[in-house]
């Protein structure tokens, strides 16, 4: 899409150039293709301007597909300039998100520029610093609102260090969109629907051209008044309600002229199959704004996906875990926080052939079980990439070419972690910005879903006041006195990695 933004830049001398191509959406089940275009807050998109877009995307993109384009305009708006840097943290820099609120956001506008002040203390501005989080956070921005950004961290010692350490979801997108059948009975208006809807239940995120079934309830016919377009001034209907299939979700119909009539039969209890688009609503809340509804009819009810059982000899290797300082009788054992009190952690490591989850792969994995607050197992196996390891890495690592050259897939040795890690805390140091993102990737393409509460030794680390020159593993275990020798082995750090944690824990 590059190259039609470039030709958008230059066609009649940058005519419209004040455009931003903001998303691409191509549904290949429906033949359309939906381009939205960002534009400024000071500037209105008048009709001929939507018609001159839609013939230039038409001309310039050659697919087999209907054309949709629409338009979004870039508000400058300081909540939502503040929700979007929220999210980006929320999403990207956990151990960030976890010690930045609203109030430690400052915004201030001048003519197209807008200059963030995030008011951290010493350790969060070096976290910032070190992540390089300032390059991304403006990457975000600028694909999202369209003006001049800057962005300065600000020591403020009064937003201390959290007391409290969040726990963090790994989560993984499902390998397929779970669907199932409907009878169609008749059209009420719109274009023609698939049968095959997904549930409501499993689409809590915005998402473009979303077939759903259920039942409607709460009815209500509404007006407004026209404020833009060929309508300006009249009033326009639109109606409300809600659409259940076990979960409910609210619906928005704004309706034509020539749809008016049909939509005066919608009564409560009715079932139909919509096409929509789910879409952050008034309030911030997720809204189902309908394009097409059919009178449809149970045919298949809905199955949840199984959870997949993996009957096969395990790939890696797992052995109980003896540890003297464990079984000495004459040594009192400790008492724990939770959670390490009260559930069970797989604390892992792993040795990766770069830092770039998208391009660079897994090459071996370590880790150790605890059992309330006992280490009682050990798991680690070699991975074979598909790249040759390079040497600087060889170095770091120790790991050879040779040492991993009858090693088996990334797939095969996730599912055996995935099977071990089953029912359990998942846990490592600083995994959540580096080893979460490579077992998400290998995850997905194992197809299957980590879903296990995650903690981080190297947060909890952060908050405990360790008196240490830097947060380093070696660092933060010679400290604690837990001893860490062969760094930069997946099982010698995943397992100095667990010792940290428990002595972090300790009452």
């Amino acid at each position: 899409m590059d190259e039609l933004s470039n030709k958008l830049y230059n066609f009649e001398n940058g005519k419209f150039s004040f455009l931003r191509l903001l998303s691409v959406c191509l549904d290949r089940t429906l033949g359309l293709c939906e381009l939205t275009f960002l534009y400024p807050e000071n500037i209105d998109i008048s009709d001929d301007i939507r018609a001159e877009m839609q013939q230039f995307c038409e001309n310039n993109l050659k697919i087999n597909s209907k054309i949709k384009v629409k338009f979004k305009k870039s508000f400058l708006d300081e909540r939502l300039l503040r929700k979007q840097i929220l999210s980006f943290f929320e999403n990207n820099y956990k151990s960030i998100s976890a010690q930045l609120s609203e109030k430690q956001v400052k915004i201030i506008k001048e003519e197209g520029k807008v200059k963030i002040f995030l008011h951290m203390c010493q350790e969060v501005i070096n976290l910032f610093e070190n992540l390089f989080a300032k390059k991304a956070l403006l990457g975000e921005l600028e694909d999202n609102f369209i003006a001049e950004f800057e962005i300065e961290p600000v020591l403020d010692e009064s937003f201390n260090i959290a007391d409290i350490v969040p726990v963090v979801p790994i989560k993984v997108p499902p390998k397929k969109v779970l669907r199932y059948e409907v009878d169609i009975v008749k059209n009420l208006f719109g274009k023609d629907i698939a049968p095959h809807p997904e549930l409501i239940k499993n689409n809590n995120a915005p998402k473009p051209s979303l077939i759903l079934f259920g039942t409607i309830s709460g009815v209500q016919k509404k007006t407004f008044i026209a404020k833009n377009g060929k309508r300006k001034g009249e009033e326009k209907t639109f109606y409300t309600f809600n659409l259940n299939d076990g979960k409910s979700v609210e619906c928005v119909y704004f309706c034509s002229k020539t749809n008016e009539k049909k939509c005066e039969c919608l009564t409560d209890g009715m079932t139909f199959l919509c096409l929509g688009d789910l879409k952050m609503g008034l309030g911030d809340k997720l809204t189902y704004y309908i394009s097409a509804m059919t009178y449809a009819q149970m045919k298949t009810p809905p199955e949840e996906e199984e959870p997949q059982v993996f009957d096969r000899k395990l790939v890696a290797t797992v052995e109980d875990y003896n540890d003297h300082q464990q079984q000495n009788l004459f040594v009192k054992s400790p008492t724990y926080k939770e959670p390490i009190s009260t559930r069970d952690i797989v604390v892992y490591d792993l040795e990766t052939t770069g830092l770039s989850p998208e391009t660079d792969e897994i090459i071996e994995i370590g880790a150790v079980k605890i059992e309330r607050g006992k280490i009682t197992k050990k798991f680690y196996s070699f991975v074979k990439p598909l790249q040759p390891i390079n040497s600087e890495i060889t170095k770091i690592t120790h790991i050879t070419n040779e040492m991993v050259a009858n090693a088996p897939k990334v797939e095969d040795v996730i599912v055996d972690f995935y099977n071990f890690a089953d029912g359990c805390m998942i846990g490592g140091y600083n995994n959540t910005e580096f080893d979460n993102k490579f077992l998400r990737k290998a995850a997905q393409k194992a197809g299957v879903k980590f879903n296990n509460d995650n903690i981080d030794a190297f947060q909890i680390a952060r908050v405990s006041r360790l008196n240490t020159h830097n947060l380093k593993l070696g660092t933060v275990a010679a400290a604690l006195g837990v001893d860490l020798t062969g760094a930069h082995r997946a099982y010698n750090d995943a397992i100095a990695t667990a010792k940290v944690l428990l002595k972090l824990c300790e009452e």
